[in-house]
């Protein structure tokens, strides 16, 4: 999957999130708008004119038809020689006595009468004296409409359209699409918690080496379209999980919550796009984490400090992450992710921040989880992580 025009779609610097937004939103409208243009009756019937208007034997009409002078044509060449003759004595005698001497004036004079006094030639005649004759024309008219055309937003629109960009964007099916318009996690694609192999398998735990309980939805909440996981100081009971321990009753000094979906499986050539936020001496992310959990990527990984991307196997102690220095942490913005076959590229916004090997299992089925977390023996501090949209697109196939 491409999603690599996404950095020319802003030129230039790191673009606002905002610009971003309205742009990458705005390609969305685009591609649909000019398919719609590309079927549109006025598009067929611009083509049409286009090609009869811009040929050879047509601009040649054109030509001589508007800078032809009147005086010099045939219609007006005859009115006048029909004028002369009016004035030949013969001419005069036979329209005095109205017998038809045998005079070539004469013979004349009626063979011109007769042809001027015609439809045709009256019709001509003021084709020819007409000032506005071209445009007043069918092939005028037909200019004039192709013209008009020229101008319409629409085709516009169509022609200044790269249409690589609208077939780059039609690789992609919109997978999943959550606006958080939602109240409830039980009514929502969300679940509390972590996925694992074994459904049956208690999965909302926080580990023994935490500070925070994970409360199965009660710190999540969603308003004005925004997501919020709350991390808050307060002693509260729950399950942790440890190696050599197994699962267990603990007590914690911070509730916080941690999410996942299957409703959709993120998978070689997927996009991953998330708008979103943090603050708090905490740790808040964003990942793809597959049944067993290892390798997982980070999509958006802030340690209460720092902001990461990449890709992480705690199996094999193997991490590779990429510093994203710079970025303010408490503003929105917009990371996008694209797991391509050889390699994953990670953007901010429209810039290309990252890019690495590959290091997903061939066939791996990864899922969305969103959470906040804390080690003990570590600064920590209340917080929250906001998520305003997310968004998941897969290659059509």
């Amino acid at each position: 999957m491409d999603l690599f025009f996404l950095r020319a779609l802003v030129r230039g610097k790191l673009a606002t999130t905002a610009k971003f937004e309205e742009t990458l939103n705005q390609v969305a409208i685009n591609a649909t708008r000019y398919r719609q243009v590309e079927k549109s009756d006025e598009l067929k019937e611009f083509k049409e004119l286009e090609k009869k208007v811009t040929a050879a034997d047509f601009q040649i009409k054109k030509k001589e038809i508007k800078g032809a002078v009147y005086k010099n044509s045939a219609e007006a060449k005859a009115l006048a020689e029909f004028a002369k003759l009016c004035k030949d004595k013969y001419v005069r005698a036979y329209l005095r006595e109205g017998k038809e001497p045998e005079r070539p004036t004469v013979e004349r004079y009626l063979a011109l009468k007769a042809q001027i006094e015609s439809a045709d030639f009256q019709k001509r005649n003021e084709f020819w004296k007409d000032p506005h004759r071209w445009e007043n024309s069918e092939d005028g008219k037909m200019e004039a409409r192709y013209e008009e055309l020229k101008k319409d937003d629409n085709i516009v629109f169509f022609y200044k359209t790269d249409v690589k960009n609208v077939e780059r964007w039609e690789q992609f099916d919109l997978a999943f699409n959550d606006d958080f318009e939602w109240v409830n996690v039980k009514n929502s694609p969300w679940k509390p918690g972590f996925i694992y192999p074994n459904e049956t398998f208690i999965n909302d735990h926080s580990y023994g080496n935490e500070v925070q309980a994970y409360c199965g939805g009660r710190n999540v909440d969603t308003n004005n379209s925004i997501l919020t996981i709350r991390t808050k100081k307060e002693p509260c009971e729950g399950r942790a999980w440890e190696a050599g321990k197994g699962m267990y009753m603990k007590q914690f000094s911070y509730s916080s919550d941690a999410l996942y979906t299957d409703a959709v499986e993120v998978s070689e050539g997927s996009v991953v796009q998330v708008k979103c936020r943090c603050r708090g001496l905490l740790n808040h992310g964003v990942y793809l984490r597959s049944r067993n959990h290892i390798p997982f990527i980070s999509v958006f990984d802030y340690t209460g400090l720092k902001l990461y991307c990449g890709v992480k196997d705690s199996l094999k102690n193997d991490k590779n992450m990429k510093l994203l220095d710079g970025l303010q942490p408490i503003v929105y913005t917009i990371f996008t992710l694209s797991w391509q076959k050889d390699e994953i590229v990670w953007f901010v916004n429209n810039l290309e921040v990252c890019h690495m090997k590959n290091l997903i299992p061939a066939g791996e089925k990864l899922y969305l989880h969103l959470y906040s977390f804390q080690f003990e023996n570590t600064r920590v501090s209340e917080g929250e992580l906001n998520v305003d949209w997310i968004r998941v697109y897969n290659v059509k196939k």
